[in-house]
């Protein structure tokens, strides 16, 4: 597709919307539309290489908008629901879950937003208070010990380059922290402690993460209030083996943090 075919598609598609009489008949479309587009610009790039910035603006969206719709479909590449169970499922209920962390996550919150009948108010109310985590995961026990809490709260999103590992929770990055900018900072992985360096297992998890980290490419998200005394930023850390892509490595990568303690490679810290 090229690409002034691609920006008169989205034009047409965003235009569907209005042509919609009823409230249920435009909730359809919507979720139809946004999905469409996100799979249009999702194919367009990974095929071209052009950054979403430049088919936002020719198109007249927002590159935060864009972002979203291409989210959505990566999310969602088989196609979404429009229900469960008879439950209509609207796109702010999946707006909503965009940035709620993995798969399983976000299909425990849409089945429980079938079950509860929440609207996307109420869905991001029970997000906020950690309803996943108070629920589903306290008192787990994975293979390498308890399930790590995901902060829900989205506050600082970076893509960086591993620059290196200096033991299996500690990090030197080059972050980019937008406008042509990168900064080097040194991270620690948040809520995890990995063995000392120089131990038998403290050696064993910087391999691991080594190897792990091979493509360099790693999205963080750090939080206010969460740098330690030694000044490194406390972080969580998502790679995807061969993707350099940040949004699809935080939809669809591996969450370094709770690998670590699945793997017995570090202990859960408060």
């Amino acid at each position: 597709m090229s690409q002034k075919k691609l920006i008169s598609r989205l034009r047409r598609l965003l235009e569907e919307i209005e042509r919609y009489e009823t409230d249920g008949e435009a909730a359809r479309a919507v979720m139809k539309v946004y999905w469409t587009a996100g799979k249009d610009v999702h194919t367009y790039t990974r095929e071209t290489g052009e950054i979403i910035k430049n088919i936002a603006h020719l198109a007249g969206v927002a590159k935060g908008t864009l972002e979203k719709y291409v989210r959505f479909y990566r999310q969602y590449p088989g196609g979404y629901r429009e229900d469960i169970d008879g439950c209509p499922l609207k796109w702010s209920h999946y707006a909503a879950l965009l940035y709620a962390g993995d798969k399983k996550v976000r299909e425990f919150y849409l089945q429980n937003t079938a079950l509860h009948g929440w609207s996307s108010h109420e869905l991001r109310r029970r997000m906020r208070n950690n309803f996943y985590e108070n629920t589903a995961v306290q008192g787990q026990k994975s293979k390498g010990g308890t399930k790590l809490k995901m902060i829900t709260q989205r506050l600082y999103t970076y893509a960086a380059d591993v620059l290196k590992v200096t033991d299996g929770d500690t990090f030197f990055l080059n972050i980019d922290v937008g406008f042509y900018t990168k900064m080097e900072h040194k991270v620690r992985l948040r809520g995890i402690n990995c063995p000392e360096k120089g131990t038998k297992k403290g050696e064993e998890a910087k391999a691991f993460v080594e190897k792990e980290l091979a493509a360099k490419i790693v999205v963080i998200r750090s939080y206010k209030s969460m740098t330690e005394k030694f000044g490194r930023y406390l972080v969580d850390l998502w790679y995807l083996p061969g993707e350099t892509d940040k949004e699809r490595i935080l939809a669809e990568g591996r969450w370094l943090n709770q690998v670590l303690l699945d793997k017995g490679l570090a202990h859960k810290v408060e």
